[in-house]
């Protein structure tokens, strides 16, 4: 469920409105029943609430169930059987919850939740004067006059502000944290004694997109980025907020300058990333996880805990807990030295005639 901190939530839509509102058309279900939210397909609770699959479940067992509305493909509308319950393996659509079908279920759960939820933007009425203390401000709180807070945004105790630093709708920031000038926070939960330098952006919207007939469609980042206590963030870095779920930075993590974190991740505690890592959205990082300067990864990707990638390395694949990583693409470093150390003999070969 979207924080309302950050989101505000639209009335309720009846199926057959829904499906207007997205392109869908309805396979199965009551079409005046009624959807309040969207959620992500694996959530323990879908009452009222609108999924899409991109898929059939390979384990029925696993399949989502109780939901208020399922999105699917018409082939996997017709590999779940038509969801009435005829498929062999016991399957049975989700226990009663209407199913839907569209040619890019994506692309019509995107519409919904846009349909369905309005983010809070920071606007002149929401806007309060630092001199005036209308925000939540805790006691020893230091802000520039520059500074742009929102009214319902809540600054712990001994944190201080800096100039031109732009703190959003229902932000909250830890005692004792810092935010340097020019940095904006969105849609964040900053911990106690953070460090955010200059130029920082925290809690923007996620890259994402889905083709349509028209282009590509933004799908909506209803997520949050949640930082725990003694993280430093450095100048110029990005941290995107997530998709349905939140991005997270576990506590004492350090990040350097020029960082791209994407929508989802979620990085474990004491991790340090050098200047000019790229991390794509939905990756698990570790505790304890070193990477150099220039990592790049590939989404959906799990670094294991004490894991430590080298400078310039390009992760395509997992990595397991406590190895070392380098080359592009990514192996283990004993391999990828070896590798490096046999092509630096061949070309030396060649060029004194040797074979």
């Amino acid at each position: 469920m979207p924080d309302p901190r950050f989101f505000e939530t639209l009335p309720p839509l009846r199926i057959e409105d829904a499906l207007d509102v997205c392109g869908a058309q309805l396979r199965a279900g009551d079409p005046a029943a009624r959807i309040a939210r969207v959620a992500a397909h694996d959530e323990a609770d879908l009452t009222d609430a609108a999924i899409y699959l991109a898929r059939p479940p390979a384990d029925p067992a696993r399949a989502p169930r109780g939901y208020g509305l399922c999105i699917v493909s018409p082939a996997g509308a017709d590999a779940l059987g038509a969801c009435d319950g005829d498929r062999d393996d016991g399957w049975d659509g989700g226990g009663g919850g209407a199913v839907a079908v569209a040619a890019s279920p994506r692309l019509a759960f995107a519409r919904l939740a846009a349909w369905l939820y309005r983010p809070r933007m920071l606007t002149a009425e929401l806007t309060a004067d630092a001199k005036t203390g209308a925000a939540a401000l805790d006691r020893g709180v230091r802000i520039h006059e520059t500074a742009v807070i929102a009214e319902d945004a809540e600054i712990g105790a001994g944190a201080r502000i800096g100039p031109f630093a732009v703190i959003g709708p229902g932000v909250v920031i830890g005692a004792g944290a810092v935010v340097e000038a020019g940095a904006v926070l969105t849609h964040a939960l900053v911990g106690a004694n953070v460090v955010i330098l200059s130029g920082a952006r925290i809690g923007q919207a996620g890259f994402g997109f889905e083709p349509g007939p028209e282009g590509l469609e933004r799908v909506p980042q209803l997520g949050r980025v949640v930082i725990g206590d003694n993280v430093e963030i450095g100048a110029n870095t990005t941290i995107d907020r997530g998709a349905l779920g939140d991005t997270v930075i576990g506590e004492g993590c350090k990040i350097d300058n020029l960082v791209q974190i994407g929508h989802n991740v979620r990085m474990g505690r004491r991790c340090v990333l050098a200047a000019q890592t790229g991390i794509s959205g939905s990756c698990i990082i570790g505790d304890d996880v070193f990477m150099g300067g220039q990592v790049g990864l590939a989404d959906h990707l799990t670094v294991g805990d004490g894991a430590q990638i080298a400078a310039g390395a390009g992760l395509m694949r997992d990595a397991p807990a406590g190895e070392k990583w380098g080359g592009r693409p990514a192996r283990p470093a004993r391999d990828w030295l070896k590798e490096t150390a046999l092509l630096a003999k061949i070309a030396k070969g060649k060029k004194t005639g040797k074979t």
